[in-house]
């Protein structure tokens, strides 16, 4: 690529500023300028988009305020009704009988429901006659907008919101039943009607966190408004009392109903206890206690019996064995404890004592020994005699304590069989009775219950009370003028701004020079102004840009020949080709002014104008020429010479040779050995030559064209040519050349300021007044010229060149 080719980025300080590849190039800086930048386009988008938006703006308000001149004004009233906060109650009630729960946010929505409810409604419909009113039976002529608007209202009825409708909402809390059993008359059709117009014209809701409800209804006379909500209040307090007096009433049925069969029931169970009692035996006699404290007495005589029954048992064992050995009689208490036997015992050891002094003194058959020993024979045998007594009386009060335990043990066995039998009847007894008072207090907790209802049937009172009445208002609630017409105009704008936004995301053109150098990689050499003309006139827009040469068109001309001059300076540019990518975009009129423009600023310098586009040949047109003269194919043919073919534009002093339209074989003319020749005679005759070639995506000659000059001018036209097309036609340029500048062309300047890029274009826009020209920026039809880079505000080419020369430098060879 040529070194205009490439895209350099300029440092804020004016030098260059090189960032290396890979380098992250958008440092926190870098970052939040381009979130400010951001926010700056969105506003510059809104800026000069202000007129589609303020005007899509004023449209709604138009059809806002048609819409509020066909409405019917309605008039707002309110009345307000209290929650009672406090328990009122002369008697204690169940909750099923008590007022609303003003503690429950449920029961309170409840309520809400209930005021607007159709029943309830109906009751004011009624009260009020509004069935018969045109204002709320329907049979009141629609006007011109609800006429117009009515087969729409049937047609999204029918299809559209049954399609889009989200499923049913559960269903809000319930009524009490007292509420839902009643029904409406819906045989009148006007009662109907009635009913949901006002229903469609209430608000019913809470105010704030208190407990007071506000009623609200719009109707058409404010009157009538206050009437309705006064009577929806009234209505629902009556409501209420006639709601506690029916469930009063259905209460108070009930409980009879039920206390008659409680009273049966109680008699059925006292009479099913005194039956049980007397076929039990157990009337009036406490015989089950006697017979549980007998066998418990009997049991405790049983455990005495049986424990002497084994403690004589012992006694006999041991006093059986002492018999045996004499020696253990000492341990056994009934020989101890008995005075004859101590006695003996005694006198035994007496005579044994006496027996053996005897035998140390006497012989063995001494008779006082011998009458010593019978002696002590005689007290063993009484001692014996008297053992033999106490085991036989032990034996004796044994057997007494074996029959006690025996007699015992048979009556305890007979009692225990008859407290069995008679605990079953005594638990079964207890049985009933408890059914029978749980019959009687039951009967008797309904009987109170009866009485306090049939008490308090003559003392019901609503659970709210009307805080204010609504007064008749004389001031329109509905359509809102002022607030209706401002927020159509916001919604309006909205829709504007929406517009807006999709028709920049759908603009497909250039506006900036940044967005070409982005799009093709090829630098914008500048932006020339739209030139003011008679439309078709184009040698009118010569005219101006050489007369006057401190137009803002004639130094962006000026500054766009600078920035080529000064894009290679060791072999600077001799032949000039510019083109275009499509016809109509003022290539060939920037080609004869900036010929124009060179040769009358610099009387020395020799220009030629040469029209290369052989199809259309439109060169003469732009000098205002009525005879073309010789023309290229002429002189490349040999039919004529070449001062014969040459001419000179008299207002400006350059010189020009024309085409022919519609030359045959107009490739080959110009890809011929005769064309090279010819560029090289002009080159070496005059200092610059402008070759006029066709356009790009036209024919195939601007690319011949190209190849033959030293540098080419590309001509875009302004927020006209496609982007695509621009892109397509620079990539068939620098296929076969590599020096190639883009200018873009017909910059409108009012327009492009609102923009506010910052480029030529904004440049300007920005100091028109400093070049002196009143049509510089202005738009108008007509062809426009080709484009210049941005000058800094120098009245000279060289100066606005300068400008340019900080992008081209680091590319000069």
């Amino acid at each position: 690529m040529g070194p205009l080719s490439k895209i350099e980025h300029v440092a804020d300080d004016g030098d260059l500023a090189h960032v290396p590849a890979g380098a992250d190039a958008l440092g926190p800086t870098a970052r939040v300028a381009d979130s400010g930048n951001e926010l700056w386009e969105w506003l510059r988008l809104l800026n000069r988009r202000k007129a589609l938006i303020v005007g899509t703006g004023l449209v709604a308000v138009a059809i806002m305020a048609l819409i509020i001149a066909q409405q019917t004004p309605l008039y707002k009233a309110s009345s307000r009704i209290m929650l009672d906060t406090r328990t009122f109650k002369v008697v204690s009630t169940e909750a099923a009988l008590s007022g609303v729960d003003t503690l429950n946010y449920g029961a309170i929505q409840s309520e809400l429901e209930v005021i607007q409810s159709e029943f309830l409604i109906g009751r004011v419909v009624d009260r009020l006659g509004l069935a018969s009113n045109p204002d709320f039976n329907g049979t009141k002529p629609p006007g011109f907008l609800e006429a117009t608007l009515a087969p729409i209202r049937e047609l999204w009825r029918s299809g559209v919101s049954s399609l889009l409708a989200p499923p049913p909402p559960p269903r809000a809390a319930q009524a009490p039943a007292a509420r839902q059993n009643r029904t409406t008359d819906d045989s009148d059709p006007a009662r109907r009607a009635a009913i949901a117009t006002v229903a469609s014209h209430l608000t019913v809701s809470l105010l704030g966190r208190t407990f007071v409800i506000v009623i609200t209804v719009e109707s058409p006379d404010g009157t009538m408004s206050a009437r309705i909500a006064n009577a929806i209040a009234e209505v629902y307090l009556a409501d209420q009392v006639d709601n506690k007096n029916e469930a009063n009433r259905r209460a108070t049925e009930w409980l009879e109903e039920r206390l008659a069969e409680l009273r049966r029931n109680l008699q059925v169970a006292e009479e099913a206890v005194a039956t049980y009692r007397r076929d039990k035996g157990l009337a009036g006699s406490p015989e089950g206690v006697v017979s549980t404290q007998t066998l418990s007495d009997l049991n405790s005589k049983y455990l005495a019996a049986k424990t002497r029954r084994i403690e004589k048992e012992a006694r006999l064992v041991a006093l059986s064995k002492a018999s045996l050995n004499p020696n253990e009689l000492a341990g056994i208490t009934e020989v101890t404890s008995n005075a004859t036997l101590n006695a003996l015992r005694t006198q035994e050891l007496e005579l044994n004592r006496k027996i053996a002094e005897l035998s140390t003194q006497l012989g063995p058959n001494h008779p006082k020994l011998i009458q010593a020993r019978n002696e002590l024979a005689a007290v063993h045998a009484r001692f014996l005699q008297q053992t033999q007594n106490i085991t036989t009386a032990i034996r004796a009060e044994l057997d007494a304590a074996k029959a006690e335990e025996e007699e015992l043990k048979a009556q305890v066995e007979r009692a225990s069989v008859l407290s069995g039998a008679t605990s079953q009847y005594e638990a079964e007894l207890k049985q009933l009775e408890r059914e029978a008072q749980s019959n009687r207090a039951l009967y008797e907790s309904f009987l109170n219950r009866f009485k306090e209802l049939r008490e308090q049937q003559d003392i019901q009172r609503a659970d709210a009370r009307i805080l204010s009445y609504a007064w008749p208002s004389t001031t329109p609630s509905s359509p809102q003028y002022k607030t209706g017409l401002f927020a159509a105009f916001i919604v309006g704008c909205l829709l504007g701004m929406a517009g807006a936004i999709a028709a920049e995301k759908l603009d497909r053109v250039f506006r900036s020079a940044s967005q070409v150098e982005k799009a093709t990689g090829v630098a914008v050499l500048g932006m020339i102004p739209l030139v003011k003309s008679t439309i078709g006139q184009r040698a009118n827009i010569v005219t101006q840009v050489v007369d006057r040469t401190t137009s803002s068109a004639a130094e962006a001309m000026r500054a766009v020949f600078t920035a080529i001059s000064l894009s290679n300076l060791d072999r600077p540019a001799r032949i000039i080709a510019v083109t275009s990518s499509t016809p109509g975009e003022g290539k060939t009129t920037f080609s004869a002014a900036l010929g124009g423009l060179l040769t009358k600023m610099n009387a020395s310098r020799r220009v030629l104008l040469v029209d290369l586009d052989l199809r259309q040949a439109k060169l003469a047109v732009a000098l205002g020429l009525k005879d073309r003269g010789g023309t290229i194919d002429e002189y490349l043919m040999g039919t004529k010479t070449l001062d014969e073919c040459i001419h000179r534009h008299e207002p400006s002093g350059v010189d020009y040779i024309c085409a022919r339209a519609d030359t045959p074989n107009a490739p080959e003319v110009l890809e011929s050995h005769a064309m090279k020749a010819a560029l090289a005679t002009f080159a070496d005759r005059y200092d610059l030559v402008i070759l006029d070639s066709p356009p790009v995506m036209a024919v195939s000659d601007a690319r011949i064209v190209s190849q033959l000059a030293d540098y080419t001018i590309f001509v875009l036209h302004w927020a006209k040519t496609p982007r695509d097309v621009v892109k397509s036609a620079v990539s068939a340029l620098l296929s076969v050349t590599d020096r190639v500048g883009i200018v873009i062309n017909k910059v409108n300047l009012a327009k492009h300021a609102m923009y506010e890029y910052g480029d030529y274009g904004d440049y300007y826009s920005r100091y028109r007044g400093y070049y002196g020209a009143a049509y510089g920026g202005a738009g108008g039809a007509g062809a426009g010229t080709g484009g210049a880079a941005a000058p800094t505000g120098a009245p000279s080419a060289e100066v606005g060149g300068i400008a340019k020369l900080t992008r081209i430098v680091p590319k000069m060879k």
